[in-house]
C-alpha cells in the first residue's frame, strides 16, 4: 500500500500544469504602449487580456489582446480618437509591425471614407482612401493627419455642362481634392467652351482654377465676363 502511495503522489506531482505566464501590467508592442493590462491565462502560456493603448493626440484606447502559446501577443480594438482636430473612425489590429486599420477620416465637407490607416506612434495617420463627391465621383486621395491637421491629394477628370438663356457652358477637367486643417477643399482646373445659342460661335476659356462647394458641387465662375454657376456633380 505504502508503494501505491508514493506513486500516486508522483502521478499527482507529474500531472499539475505548469504555471501559465502571467500578463504585465504594462508592454510595448509594435512602438506602441499598453497599459492596464488585465487578463487571464491557461496552461499553455496561451489567454486574453485587455488594456488601453496610447495613440496620437495623447489620448488612450481599450484595445483586446490575444496571447498565443507560443508567446505571440496581438491586439484589436474598434474606436474613435482625435488627432489634430479631425476623428478617426475604424477598426485596428496591433502586432509587432504596428497598428493598423480600416475606416474612416471625418474631414469636413467630405469625408475620406475605405480608407487604410496606418498609425505611427507619436506622430499621426497616414494612408488612402476615398473621397466620395456623388455615386458616380469616388476621388482616391493620399492623405496624412498629424497634430496640424489633415493633408491629402487625389484628382478626377471632370466634364459638366450648363445652360443659359444665351450659351451652353462646358467645362472639360479635373477635379482635385486637397485639405488644409480639418477641412477637405475641392478645386476644379481645366477649360470652359462657350456656345452661342444664336449662331453657335464657340470660344474657349482656360486654363481656369475655381473653389467647388465640397457639399453641392457647385461653383461659382466668371467666364469671358459673364457670371455662370455650373454643377460639376
Amino acid at each position: 500500500m505504502r508503494l501505491v502511495f508514493i506513486v500516486w503522489i508522483m502521478i499527482a506531482l507529474f500531472a499539475v500544469p505548469v504555471l501559465a505566464a502571467d500578463w504585465p501590467e504594462t508592454m510595448e508592442l509594435g512602438g506602441f504602449t499598453i497599459s492596464n493590462i488585465k487578463g487571464s491565462s491557461d496552461a499553455d502560456g496561451s489567454g486574453r487580456a485587455t488594456g488601453n493603448v496610447a495613440v496620437p493626440g495623447g489620448g488612450n484606447c481599450r484595445i483586446d489582446l490575444s496571447r498565443s502559446s507560443a508567446g505571440l501577443v496581438i491586439g484589436s480594438t474598434r474606436t474613435s480618437f482625435n488627432v489634430g482636430g479631425v476623428r478617426i473612425d475604424g477598426s485596428f489590429m496591433l502586432d509587432r509591425r504596428g497598428l493598423q486599420g480600416t475606416g474612416t477620416v471625418q474631414t469636413q465637407g467630405q469625408p475620406i471614407c475605405d480608407a487604410n490607416l496606418v498609425v505611427e506612434p507619436g506622430k499621426g495617420i497616414t494612408g488612402n482612401g476615398v473621397v466620395r463627391l456623388c455615386r458616380e465621383m469616388p476621388v482616391k486621395v493620399s492623405y496624412a493627419v498629424d497634430q496640424q491637421g489633415v493633408t491629402a491629394n487625389g484628382f478626377l477628370p471632370c466634364r459638366a455642362s450648363i445652360e443659359t438663356p444665351l450659351a451652353v457652358y462646358t467645362f472639360k477637367g479635373n477635379i482635385e481634392v486637397s485639405a488644409s486643417g480639418a477641412d477637405i477643399k475641392i478645386v476644379a482646373k481645366g477649360n470652359i467652351e462657350r456656345t452661342g445659342r444664336i449662331g453657335g460661335m464657340s470660344s474657349a476659356f482656360g486654363p481656369l482654377v475655381f473653389n467647388v462647394n465640397p457639399a453641392s458641387g457647385q461653383a461659382n465662375v466668371n467666364v469671358g465676363g459673364a457670371d455662370i454657376t455650373i454643377d460639376l456633380w
